[in-house]
Parts: C-alpha cells; structure tokens; sequence
C-alpha cells in the first residue's frame, strides 16, 4: 500500500467514525484541549481545569454507550437526541456530585466509571444471549491493539521530529510540548481510528472467522506459559504450607493478576475449545486447577487484614478475587455459559466497590476506625469518648496509630477518624496522644514524602527586585541577563551567580531539615501554607527569599531527609 493510499484509508476511517460517533468525538476534542491546557501550567493546574479533564474523558465511554444503545434498540433519531440528552445530565451530576473536589476517593471513581462504561460499550451489542459475543470480544481486542501501535508510531514519529527541529534547526522544542503531541495522538488519532474499526449492530460473527494469527497465540504460546506458572504456583504454595511461612502482600499479586489473564485467555478460546485439543483440555483443567490457589490468595489476605485491617487495595483484592472465583465456580457448573455475564458482573462489582455503602471506602473507614478504637482501648487510652495522652505505650503500637492517621489524612479526610478533636491535624499529635509520630518504616527502611505550597496562594514579592522559578530536574545553568542560577542534584545545592561571580549558595537540604522537624512526614503528599516552605536569607551581596513550589525526597533510617526533586520560587535583591 502507497501513501496515497493509505493517508485515503485513514482519512476515511476518521470521516466514518466522526459521522457515527460525532458527540463523542466532539467530547475527545475538548478532553485533548484540556489536557494540553493542562500541560501548559507545568506544574499546579488548577483543580478545577483537572476536574474538567476527568469528566470529558468520562464522557467518551458514557457518550458511546449511548450511541450504542441506540444502534442497537434501531430507533429514530429523536430517541437518539433523548439518549445524549440523559448522558448531559448523568455527566454534569456526576462532575458536581462526585467530582466536586479533587482527592483520593474522587480519583478512583473516576477510574473505576471509565471502565464500568467501556465494559457496557462491549457489553450491549451482544447483552444478553446474543451468540459469538467472544468473537465480536475479538473483534473489538484487535482494533485496540492495531490502534495502540499504529498511535505510537505516529507518536515517536512526531517526536523525532521535534528533536531533530531542536537539536538541528536550533528552534528551542518546550519538554512539554513531546506530551501535548501525546494528548492529540490519543485523543485526536487513536479514538477515532479505534471507532472506526468497530463493527456495526448488524454485523455477525462466526468462529470460522477466528484470527489464525490468534489462534497460535493463544493455543501454542499463553497456554504453555499459564501452564507453566500454575504448576510453579502449586509448588510455591506447597512450600507456604511446609514452612508456614507467609510472605507479605506478594500472594495476591500473584494469584489475582494471573487469574484475570487466564479468565481473558479462557474467554477467548471459547468459540475453538471444542474444535482444538490443547484450547479443549486447558480450559477443562485450569477452571478447575485454579480455584484452590485463589482460596490461598484469600488465606494470606486474611493473614494481613487481622493485622492490620482493611483498607482500599486490600478490599479490592478481597472484592476482585470474589468475583474471579464467581467466574470459575460458573464455568465449572454450567454447561452452557453465557459469556456476556462476565463483562456484566464485572461492572457490577465495580459498581459497588466504589458507589454503595458496601464501598470500599466505607467498608476501609469502618475497618480502620475500629482499630483504632481497639489500640486506644488497650492503652488506656479512651475515657468517654475522649483520647487519653499516654507517652508510655509500646512504639509499635504507636507506629499502628500513626500509621492510621497517616491513612486517614491522605486518604479518607482526617475528619472522618473518630475520637480525634475537631480541629486535629498531624503537627497536633503530641498534644493530643503525647508522642510524636512513629513512622512505620518500609522493608528498605525508607519512607517518602512531596510537600507542596497550597493552590492560588498568594505570594509577597514586596521588598526584592527580582523574581525567578527555577526546578531541580535541569541541571544546566539558568542564564538570566547577568544572572545564572544552577542547582547540583548531588548535594542539593543551590548556587546564584552574577557575570559568572558566585554570590551566593545553599544547601536545601538544610531548608528541608526545619520544615520536616516542624511538620515531620504524616503522608506522602502534604500542602502546606507558602510561609511554612519559605526561606529567608541573607549576606553580604544578596538579600533573598526561597520559596520551595513542591519538593519530593525521601528519609532512611538515619532520618535524614534527600531530595529527589524540587522546584524553586526565588525573590532577590543585590545589595
């Protein structure tokens, strides 16, 4: 194929998928924007621009789902304008309901809203009993993964290019620029060439149609290697229970991740298991052989909840691995499966992990607060309802409670831990338990941190005559008219020059110092007011201010803090 050629089939494909899909393709649009908007503030966007973001990208599954219910239903078009009409609503309720702030829990549910309405877009052309739904499955897998190369080739394409215009042409290339070309790669390209390959209602599908290329895959490549895995699972569990020993978190990583694959790889073999022996006895055995290594994921689980209780990623294993047993329990006892089912229940367990009071953010809270309660109680630590200071208590028992306040901060809202006074934050822990907080400390003994100065705030440039942002990721000298500034990543030094005369250095690992022992490392991420991550200085040729924009770090067991990164706001004047 010439290029003529193919730039007339791309072209087509797009003209076909915007005459199809134009709402969602308007939607993508205005995600790709918001994006590169987004970008363009380097670092700190506002929230409410990042909150935009989210909900456009939510509204292309939602927006799709639509069409698709209509295609299927094969009504006129004024039920069409009804159906985009409720998809407006359902997508401006969402963004005030539960896209009104930027945290945690909004950020997983819009994570988990996008999957459950691309699960619906797979699911309602074939919904319910509809037959070769794993063909059509097929079908929809392949477009995605011509996709996926086709949009990064064009991506790296597009981006030697712009290195070869920086580096050769010497017309300066912004870094940010290589991800807004990203954006429009993906949002502009890679969603409408994708539509475009998706078959139409009418269109049916046989296995006679099955990918030969798929078929090798899968029958001579995946299942040796599942097989393979499972029987080193089956050895690695025995060795668990001839040794009785439990190894922390890793279990369910490896039973649950394995178990989507195989559930993905059964699911597509059904349209040639009866046809194709190895397809026939591998899906016979694994459904069968996998079930006792998941009662074993939910053993080591177990091992760690009594421990330390519940919280989101481990209810999401607990949840997952119950619909991933559901899964293979129904293969085993059915004889005629309705694979349709499995992209269904999947969106229903998604549902109720994030939307019902079975959430896993209630279900975390609920869990958390009562361990809490219990170490409280066991110190003596509770008095009607009010917390007792005890100094005295044993330090992993302090550790546990930090550790609880640290998951509520960064999690759940400090406000949502019981028994704690109303106006309670983690710079108060002495006050109110009579200890400072105890990290507890990673296998490697290294816990990391990100402060960052609070959104919109305003910052005093009264007193100094000059005003500069620089960041800790270019190590190259900033030149700026007779000033230079550099900063050295190895001893996180910041040095300012003037007609290449040093006039001045400091090291920010000093700043960090004061701010960590004040503030100390509750959470990994921590905003703080601009005074508190502000530095004032001065000698003999300079009067100046350091603000520090956001630095991350980390602190190891000699409890010195490093910085991996940082950016700088500097204010100054020469004397």
């Amino acid at each position: 194929m010439n290029i003529s050629n193919f730039t007339f089939k791309i072209t087509k494909a797009f003209e076909n998928s915007i005459k199809r899909f134009p709402v969602t393709f308007l939607f993508s649009l205005a995600a790709c924007i918001t994006m590169i908007s987004i970008v363009e503030y380097r670092t700190s966007p506002p929230s409410t621009l990042q909150r935009l973001a989210m909900i456009l990208i939510l509204s292309i599954p939602v927006t799709l789902t639509a069409k698709i219910i209509w295609e299927r239903r094969q009504e006129d078009y004024a039920r069409l304008l009804i159906y985009y009409a409720v998809s407006f609503v359902f997508i401006i309720g969402y963004y005030f309901i539960y896209l009104n702030k930027l945290d945690y829990i909004s950020t997983s549910r819009i994570v988990g809203s996008n999957i459950i309405f691309y699960l619906l877009f797979l699911l309602i052309p074939y919904f319910i009993d509809r037959k070769n739904f794993e063909m059509y499955s097929i079908k929809i897998f392949t477009a995605g993964f011509i996709t996926s190369i086709y949009t990064g080739v064009l991506y790296f394409g597009l981006s030697a290019i712009l290195f070869t215009i920086d580096r050769l042409l010497e017309v300066k290339i912004n870094p940010e620029t290589y991800l807004q070309t990203f954006f429009i790669c993906v949002f502009i390209f890679a969603v409408n060439y994708f539509l475009s390959l998706v078959p139409r209602i009418k269109d049916n599908f046989t296995k006679d149609v099955f990918p030969r290329a798929f078929n090798i895959l899968l029958n001579y490549i995946v299942v040796p290697l599942l097989t393979a895995y499972t029987i080193i699972l089956y050895i690695y569990f025995f060795k668990i229970l001839i040794t009785q020993n439990w190894p922390k978190g890793l279990v369910s990583h490896l039973v649950l991740w394995y178990s989507f694959i195989t559930i993905l790889v059964v699911f597509f073999l059904a349209p040639i298991k009866e046809d194709v022996k190895i397809a026939y006895y591998f899906t016979k055995v694994i459904t069968k052989a996998i079930i006792p290594l998941i009662l074993m994921m939910f053993t080591s689980m177990g091992i760690r909840i009594n421990a330390y209780g519940v919280t989101e990623p481990r209810y999401y294993v607990i949840i997952a691995g119950i619909w991933v047993l559901l899964v293979f329990v129904y293969w085993n006892i059915t004889k005629e499966t309705k694979n349709t089912l499995i992209p269904f229940t999947l969106a229903i367990t998604i549902f109720i992990s994030l939307f019902t009071p079975l959430s896993s953010f209630s279900i975390s809270r609920y869990s958390q607060n009562k361990r809490f309660e219990n170490i409280l109680k066991r110190n003596n630590m509770l008095k009607d309802g009010k917390i007792i200071k005890n100094p005295n208590i044993d330090k992993k028992d302090k550790q546990q409670i930090s550790s609880i306040i640290s998951y509520f901060e960064y999690r759940q809202g400090i406000d949502k831990l019981k028994f704690v006074p109303s106006d309670f934050n983690s710079s108060k822990m002495k006050e109110v338990f009579g200890f400072e907080y105890e990290a507890l400390y990673t296998p490697d003994s290294i816990q990391y941190f990100y402060y960052r100065i609070k959104q919109n705030s305003l910052i005093d440039i009264k007193g100094y005559d000059y005003f500069v942002q620089i960041n800790s990721y270019n190590i190259d000298t900033t030149n700026m008219k007779e000033f230079s500034f550099k900063y050295n990543n190895s001893n996180a030094t910041l040095y300012i020059f003037k007609n290449n005369i040093l006039i001045y250095s400091k090291n920010i690992n000093e700043i960090l110092k004061g701010i960590y022992e004040k503030y100390n490392m509750l959470q990994k991420d921590t905003e703080l007011a601009v005074d508190a991550l502000t530095y004032v200085d001065e000698n003999q040729n300079i009067k100046i201010k350091i603000i520090l924009n956001n630095v991350s770090g980390r602190k190891g067991e000699d409890q010195t803090p490093t910085i991996d990164g940082c950016e700088f706001i500097i204010m100054f004047s020469i004397k």
